[in-house]
């Protein structure tokens, strides 16, 4: 059988050419925007899902969602780390980091948060100290108050770990969630006073205990937030820098948190973080004071 050619119309032929042009121009630009993703030290996560709107007073979660959140389990033992480079959006975190656990002080980020916007001026003022003391009478007088808080928040930024308690001390949350409300207040509200709290703590908190381990030890640290429980058996902290935000908690003492974050950060900053690791040491020998249990948070501070 003989093939003959078949004569191609003008009109047909630019037809022709204006599809494959649109088909390179469409993938072409796809390539430009598919962001690079960098190689993980830990795990990589994705941030949330956008939250949907819904009538009964929650935000609606969109089927991955929930699919997602009822993967977290509560997690009082594992250890956890999340850190986030703000420039190019570079996150690291341990396995654990989206797992629910106990909040610990931690939680009064969301209280204050809602407080700073929805409260009296002189709640917001107390608001302000509760931060930077990490006081717990004062949070469960805001709580008290305002006991939708938590849940507020979580639905505002997409906090997909974090969960209420009737007492605020037994709330939840995880190191991705609260690196994540950091990122967002850093974003949109670099100026908040929640923030400015946070540069500005108290060296000794209002049980007594000092402020000073975990995430705050880390180069370039310009505001922390750190929780302990009552037992001092858990312990945890979230500081950021100029571009970046991190958290961690740790089942252990003030030193065994600060310990984890130099181990786990040292791909990060570089081996010369390891000088920062605290000697081995028992909380039963360590110099450290202890704080004086308060009755309004019998398992957390």
């Amino acid at each position: 059988m003989r093939l003959e050619a078949h004569h191609i119309s003008t009109p047909r032929k630019i037809a022709i050419v204006l599809i494959v042009v649109a088909v390179f121009v469409v993938f072409g630009f796809a390539a430009v925007r598919r962001p690079s993703v960098p190689e993980a030290l830990y795990s990589v996560s994705a941030a949330p899902a956008e939250i949907k709107a819904s009538t009964d007073g929650r935000a609606g979660l969109s089927d991955s969602d929930i699919a997602t959140l009822k993967g977290f389990v509560s997690n009082s033992t594992g250890s956890q780390l999340s850190y986030t480079r703000l420039p190019d959006g570079y996150h690291v975190g341990t396995a654990t980091e989206r797992f629910a656990r106990p909040a610990l002080s931690l939680i009064k980020l969301y209280i204050a948060d809602y407080v700073l916007e929805h409260g009296t001026v002189k709640q917001r003022a107390q608001a302000i100290e509760m931060i930077k003391a990490s006081d717990d009478e004062t949070a469960e007088k805001l709580y008290e108050a305002y006991p939708e808080a938590i849940d507020d928040v979580a639905d505002k930024y997409g906090l997909l770990s974090t969960r209420s308690n009737e007492s605020w001390g037994y709330s939840v949350t995880s190191t991705y969630d609260v690196v994540l409300f950091i990122i967002e207040k850093l974003k949109t509200d670099p100026d908040s006073p929640l923030l400015d709290a946070m540069r500005h703590p108290d060296a000794v908190a209002a049980d007594g205990y000092p402020q000073d381990f975990g995430t705050s030890v880390l180069p370039g640290v310009r505001g922390s937030k750190w929780g302990w429980s009552n037992d001092l058996e858990l312990h945890s902290s979230v500081s950021f820098g100029d571009n970046y935000v991190v958290a961690a908690a740790v089942t252990g003492s003030a030193d065994d948190l600060t310990r984890l974050v130099v181990n786990q950060m040292v791909p990060v900053f570089g081996q010369s973080l390891r000088q920062l690791a605290p000697p081995g040491a028992s909380e039963s020998t360590s110099t450290r004071p202890r704080p004086t249990p308060t009755a309004t948070s019998k398992r957390k501070s």
